[in-house]
């Protein structure tokens, strides 16, 4: 827990140090350059204890040394155009790319922290107004999952949010589609983002925001009834049946943010440009995350979508009226390291 709060202090420090005197865009690249760089050491170099599935994903990696190249590309063939059982291929054919290269695991933990924390870190850094807060939000309530737990869906979530995020955004979606479809190779579920790229630049009118009102209500309603069909086509029908224990307290932050963000539509969509972009997606994680209340697997959907709120909780702050503003930040950072605290996640390096 203490190298955690540790790099939250260096946060804090660094955003003081850069962002406070004089703010430049060369000091919040730098500063988001900093940040990533933190993350990349913690993810990197942890242990292979740390994380539900890293210990797991060594074995498979150790054990997929042995396959040939013509076993892996008939995996991904058969993935495509046989329907065969087989899961993720386009992981594996990563993995065998990279064991050219290196054939130490640990080497394997570095790449993926460089990939996903350098692409959300250009993502902050191009879309947060606070790139501070949008970290504290990520070390606090995401990392447990894409820094020190998930492979495939940590690299799948790099490449279809923080880079299909922007190729919608802009209706790129020739790229976008290249960028889903090797996403999906690494992991199915990644699907689930085309949503967003579908809906990204409707306008939010009087009668779509009713119909997407509905249509969350009518998701919420369902619940439980949507989870084994989903599962199945996702490939995730194997999930403990049971909720995780804090998922429902996770699911109820985000939904206060999500809500929080409804409110103060008049304030965003007069300064942000992409505003209807924030708003679609926050659509897509308020229905995701009503759904985590009734089964903790619906959590796989949400994960790509819950991200938004590091970019949202930053415009809440600065919504506030100035005098208020500071009182606000450190109301919202205290709660947020708090929750941390209370986790009681353990952290070691590799080599201690």
């Amino acid at each position: 827990m203490v190298f955690y709060f540790i790099n939250i202090v260096l946060i804090i420090g660094w955003s003081f140090i850069l962002l406070k005197n004089k703010p430049s865009d060369k000091k919040k690249k730098i500063y988001c350059g900093i940040v990533a760089l933190q993350w990349i050491v913690l993810s990197g170099l942890r242990d292979w204890s740390i994380g539900a599935d890293t210990y797991a994903y060594y074995i498979a990696f150790e054990r997929d040394k042995s396959l040939s190249w013509s076993q892996i590309l008939t995996r991904c063939w058969d993935y495509l155009f046989n329907d065969l059982v087989t899961k993720d291929p386009g992981y594996y054919l990563l993995q065998k790319i990279f064991q050219v290269f290196s054939d130490d695991y640990q080497v394997f933990l570095i790449f993926i922290a460089v990939l996903f924390t350098g692409l959300m870190a250009r993502w902050i850094y191009k879309y947060s107004s606070m790139p501070e807060l949008s970290f504290i939000i990520y070390s606090t309530l995401f990392y447990s999952f894409y820094a020190v737990t998930g492979h495939r869906q940590t690299i799948a979530t790099a490449l279809i949010v923080f880079i299909g995020y922007e190729l919608a955004q802009k209706k790129k979606f020739l790229q976008f589609a290249i960028v889903a479809f090797v996403a999906y190779m690494i992991h199915k579920s990644s699907v689930v983002f085309i949503l967003f790229a579908i809906i990204a630049n409707i306008n939010l009118s009087f009668i779509y925001v009713v119909v997407m009102s509905g249509a969350i209500l009518l998701v919420s309603l369902l619940g439980i009834r949507l989870y084994g069909p989903v599962a199945l086509a996702l490939g995730f029908e194997e999930e403990a049946l049971d909720s995780v224990g804090g998922a429902n307290t996770y699911a109820l932050v985000l939904l206060i943010f999500c809500l929080i963000t409804f409110c103060l539509y008049p304030w965003i969509s007069k300064n942000r440009l992409d505003a209807k972009n924030l708003y679609n997606m926050t659509f897509l994680t308020t229905a995701s995350t009503l759904l985590i209340f009734q089964h903790q697997g619906f959590m796989r959907i949400q994960q790509y979508y819950s991200l938004i709120i590091m970019i949202t909780a930053p415009e809440i702050i600065l919504s506030v009226e100035k005098k208020y503003r500071p009182f606000v930040y450190w109301a919202m950072i205290a709660v947020l390291v708090a929750h941390l605290l209370r986790s009681g996640a353990k952290y070691e390096f590799f080599f201690m």
